[in-house]
């Protein structure tokens, strides 16, 4: 029995050349048909280019920037193609996904946290899924993935062995696909030891030896941010003896690398009671909680504030949150990067080094730089790049889909 969808998605004349070569996205500019009756919600899909040419097969939403997540490349013409079920396809590149945390280390004793599947780099658009110890949080950002959620859960929990899995669909993820919405579910069972879970948010990881409390109702998107994990290690390699300002601090993951780097004292900056909340918590957790001191703020009032007072640091950690959630929002972005990064060079003392960093997608890492030198330069002064990292190796982009690079972070100091 034929599993070949019954929803075509013809593209037009000339859109076809980046989909031989695995680009994951249709945006729906490049569609000139679909044939079959799509209904409201959309459904498995073939995508075909103007010649019929089978170029491989996804999921359709109508409503979606993005038409089809391709999910299966046919690559060339001279072999026949045929899509696998769906779920045959999650399963197999959840595997690969398993196999690939393991050439790269993860889990390991000293890091219980870590992203098993990045979506399209891992072959799965609409997927992602970050481990936390024993428990699976899966991000839902398409309505081909969300059809197949509880099917993807008891994959994992078995995949994996583990005690809870939560999937979650954000309000962004809802308002770009229309289809699927926002919210989270829960899978949960007990261990292959008959142990039950306490039915608890909270749970305790640990990222390069440093502990975690990472509470799952109340933390953003997964829970916990693991693609800075090697910046923070980075950044703290600095910090020795340093005064810091950890800036949008979250729950203390570059402020406590650098207190256990040898920091002098971390002022931490956060909008969210939560996060403080939660950072406290950490800095316990690991013994260096005498040494940071919390405050619930805005960033642009803080640094302002901080301006008129003279106040300074040595070492300037900034990673705020994403400004830009489409390409309509860059240009106020851009505004709002400018404004925070001016505001916070001007608070480091001279000498200094600042990590400052972009987690939007649409700001590219050429966008950002130039950002930098416009900042330093309303500032009369000069900005040395001294380097560029990006997200942790468990964060994957496809080489043919550079626009899913998302990740920078730039450590700069200032020339006079």
């Amino acid at each position: 029995m034929s599993t070949t969808p019954e929803l075509q998605v013809i593209l037009k004349k000339g859109r076809s050349k980046p989909f031989w070569i695995g680009h994951p996205w249709v945006f729906s500019g490049a569609v000139h048909k679909v044939v079959g009756d799509p209904g409201d919600l959309g459904g498995p899909c073939v995508v075909l280019d103007e010649r019929s040419n089978v170029l491989g097969s996804g999921y359709y939403n109508p409503h979606a920037r993005i038409a089809v997540r391709i999910l299966q490349h046919r690559r060339t013409t001279e072999v026949d193609f045929t899509p696998a079920p769906v779920l045959d396809v999650v399963q197999q590149r959840v595997h690969q996904a398993v196999r690939r945390r393991g050439a790269l280390g993860l889990p390991a004793e000293h890091t219980t946290a870590y992203r098993l599947v990045n979506a399209e780099g891992d072959g799965l658009p609409g997927l992602v899924v970050d481990v936390f110890k024993r428990v699976g949080v899966v991000q839902i950002g398409s309505r081909g993935m969300y059809v197949h959620r509880a099917e993807i859960a008891t994959l994992l929990r078995e995949r994996l062995d583990l005690q809870q899995v939560i999937v979650a669909v954000s309000e962004d993820a809802s308002r770009m696909e229309q289809t699927i919405p926002a919210g989270a579910e829960e899978f949960q069972r007990g261990s292959s030891e008959g142990e039950e879970l306490s039915g608890t948010a909270k749970v305790q990881v640990h990222e390069n030896g440093l502990a975690y409390e990472i509470d799952l109702a109340k933390g953003h998107k997964t829970g916990f941010y693991c693609d800075q994990r090697e910046n923070r290690a980075r950044f703290a390699w600095f910090c020795d003896g340093q005064r810091v300002l950890d800036m949008c601090c979250y729950s203390g993951g570059f402020g406590l690398n650098a207190l256990v780097g040898g920091a002098a004292h971390v002022t931490a900056v956060d909008s969210s009671p939560a996060a403080l909340q939660m950072l406290r918590r950490n800095a316990e957790l690991n013994d260096v909680a005498d040494r940071v001191t919390t405050y619930e703020a805005d960033a642009f009032t803080f640094l302002k504030q901080a301006r008129g007072e003279g106040r300074s640091w040595s070492r300037i950690v900034l990673d705020p949150p994403k400004f830009a959630r489409s390409r309509k929002h860059l240009r106020d972005a851009m505004k709002k990067y400018a404004r925070l990064n001016t505001l916070a060079l001007a608070a480091l003392e001279p000498g200094g080094l600042m990590l400052t960093c972009s987690c939007s997608g649409m700001v590219s890492r050429e966008d950002f730089v130039r950002m930098l030198t416009d900042s330093a330069h309303r500032m009369r002064k000069t900005i040395a790049i001294h380097e560029v990292w990006g997200a942790a190796p468990d964060h994957p982009w496809p080489s043919v889909a550079n626009e899913a690079e998302y990740l920078k972070a730039v450590l700069v100091s200032v020339v006079d």
